[in-house]
């Protein structure tokens, strides 16, 4: 049977999909060998999703092995009308668009995809000085926070950061990978700028977007922007990807943010957002108790020509009976294919530009960042979500028995294509039949450590921020999560995700709690009073100066393992900073990342000369 026949009888239905890829495979040759014929196409199926696609024949070129995978382990974002990602996936999921006017503050009627309160930043979070944060462009400070928001999200900050070390043992080895839009925010700051009244003027670069963080932080990975349009943040992910399979760092940020911050940008249909995410490679991921919520298999980029027949400087003229315009589309999407070592019969969903236009615009280098994010999200809650070739959201039945996978590909405005491979993940001794999204909602972990809550002495909770008023509206956040309706994570998984997972600030409340019910009245008696609070920003922190002594670390092990909680949370409220995770390993328990509540921010409107917004 030539391959004709076989594709004939394929779409007729008289093969099943892994009949004809056997077939294909056996009358073109053995997957793994370079293609010879013309590049392949893509064959939709009558009976099944509408954005399912499968390849006709072998992937062109080899499939070669794939690298080791690499595993989202934190997301954060905001989009036009969703203030977090819980809100974002409501509107995914039941397909609703975003389109509104411009928000009070910017002139024109514009319909577009805004976000609020773009002039509003919390400075002192940060430790940035206000007249500083005024000069920074809001793309910068909307991504600094959002930055922080997935570190928090992976439980990747304080010590579990400074255990990301390179191979030299360099700590907080961390890549910082962005997309930026336009520097509007410069543009608005040269109307008013005179040699008679010169004034500081914002940087314009969008370089600052990764270095600041990644100086913020100490960071040691790569920090580097990329602006190849609404493909930038595809084509940082494959940088980032890069990066950790040559171990340049040991985990990577990646993310992107657009603003429409002068009037000449803000055309019909033009949108905002921001979005990252984390990753590390799978092995690292499992080993430190990371919440993964799904795999990269594989990234390509390249260009496709607006006419790749024309002839240009040092290109000659050709002709072809092939369509050129097909075979330039598809050859990146095939090269992501190979790299994920996907061959024939792979059934891959697609996500694209036009995936989120409804959700988000046009919104440049953050129409990657929201594609992603909404990948990330169906193969998470397994559902397809409404858009463009589907009207409803639809529950996302397995065709066969390989992972649900999605391709998301974005080509941007000059020609810059990328398209990344993601694949849904199942935990050691489960399948794709067994496995269940719960371990990646709050309230699914589970709390099998033995430690001192076993032993009946209860459960160390501790929170930090940098004012008492960060401390008072975080906790308000933890309080109203636990006291809410909806499902909580185990105390035990909770308080270990708090301590070995977040930064130790200057601002410290701890209790010792024997259940959830009591933590909740203990947070809600310290939002109403605001006592008890370590506050340690004008010095006095471990005044017996136990940190430098040899011999603590070995006092601190014996309180731990002796239950001692009242002790240790007296310590660290006196401003040691404990070693949770050692303590945590010491005793035989892993660490276990759970959702949580992020950090409060305090925002505060800045911005140019002292104005109150966007103009």
């Amino acid at each position: 049977m030539d391959e004709k026949e076989v594709l004939t009888r394929f779409k007729n239905g008289d093969l099943d999909r892994a009949q004809a890829a056997a077939l294909l495979t056996g009358a073109t040759g053995a997957v793994g060998t370079a293609a010879t014929g013309p590049a392949p196409t893509v064959l939709q199926l009558p009976d099944a999703w509408p954005d399912l696609e499968v390849v006709e024949g072998p992937v062109a070129g080899p499939v070669v092995a794939p690298a080791e995978p690499v595993a989202v382990v934190g997301m954060a974002g905001h989009y036009p009308g969703a203030s977090d990602l819980a809100a974002f996936w409501r509107r995914v999921r039941a397909g609703h668009g975003s389109a509104s006017a411009p928000p009070p503050g910017r002139p024109g009627d514009e319909i577009g995809h805004y976000l609020e309160r773009v002039q509003d930043f919390d400075p002192e979070f940060f430790g940035i000085d206000a007249r500083e944060a005024a000069l920074m462009d809001p793309q910068e400070r909307l991504f600094l926070e959002t930055a922080w928001e997935v570190l928090e999200d992976a439980g990747c900050t304080g010590g579990r950061l400074d255990a990301l070390t390179a191979a030299d043992g360099t700590p907080r080895s961390v890549g910082v990978f962005t997309g930026a839009g336009s520097g509007d925010y410069a543009l608005l700051a040269a109307r008013t700028w005179t040699s008679e009244r010169p004034r500081p003027m914002p940087r314009g670069g969008r370089w600052s977007l990764p270095n600041r963080f990644s100086s913020l932080l100490g960071l040691t990975g790569p920090s580097q922007s990329v602006d190849t349009e609404q493909s930038s943040v595809l084509v940082a992910l494959h940088l980032a990807l890069a990066a950790l399979h040559r171990g340049e760092c040991a985990a990577a940020l990646v993310g992107g943010v657009q603003l429409l911050l002068h009037p000449a940008s803000r055309r019909p249909g033009a949108g905002e957002g921001v979005g990252a995410l984390l990753l590390k490679p799978l092995a690292r991921a499992l080993a430190d108790g990371d919440s993964v919520h799904c795999l990269v298999r594989g990234s390509a980029v390249g260009h496709i020509a607006p006419d790749s027949t024309a002839p240009g400087p040092g290109r000659r003229s050709r002709t072809t009976t092939a369509d050129p315009a097909h075979a330039a589309e598809q050859r990146v999407p095939q090269a992501a294919l190979r790299a994920a070592g996907l061959d024939a019969s792979a059934a891959v969903v697609r996500e694209d530009a036009a995936s989120v236009r409804a959700l988000v615009g046009e919104a440049g280098a953050a129409t990657g960042a929201a594609s992603l994010t909404r990948a990330v999200l169906q193969l998470r809650h397994r559902v397809l979500a409404p858009g463009p070739r589907r009207a409803e959201a639809e529950t996302w039945e397995r065709a066969d028995a390989a992972p649900r996978r999605i391709r998301v590909g974005t080509c941007g405005a000059g020609g810059a294509d990328a398209h990344v491979i993601l694949e849904e993940y199942f935990p050691a001794g489960t399948d794709a039949d067994t496995a269940t999204d719960a371990g990646h909602e709050i309230g699914a972990a589970t709390d099998t450590d033995p430690g001192p809550t076993a032993a009946g002495v209860g459960e160390l909770f501790v929170l930090s921020a940098p004012t008492p008023a960060h401390l008072a509206a975080t906790a308000r956040r933890f309080a109203e999560l636990l006291g809410g309706p909806g499902p909580v994570p185990p105390l035990g998984a909770l308080a270990r995700s708090l301590r070995t997972g977040r930064s130790a600030m200057d601002c410290r409340f701890a209790a010792v709690v024997g259940d959830t019910a009591e933590l909740v009245r203990v947070l809600e008696r310290f939002v109403r009073d605001g006592t008890p609070c370590a506050d340690l920003r004008d010095g006095g922190a471990d005044p017996l100066g136990l940190a430098g002594a040899p011999e603590t670390d070995r006092y601190l092990t014996a309180l731990w393992r002796a239950g001692r909680l009242h002790q240790l949370c007296g310590l660290w409220l006196s401003g040691l900073d404990v070693d949770w995770a050692a303590l945590e390993r010491a005793h035989g328990a892993g660490t276990v990342v759970v959702p949580l509540p992020a950090s409060a921010f305090l925002r505060v409107p800045l911005w140019l000369g002292g104005e109150e917004g966007p103009a």
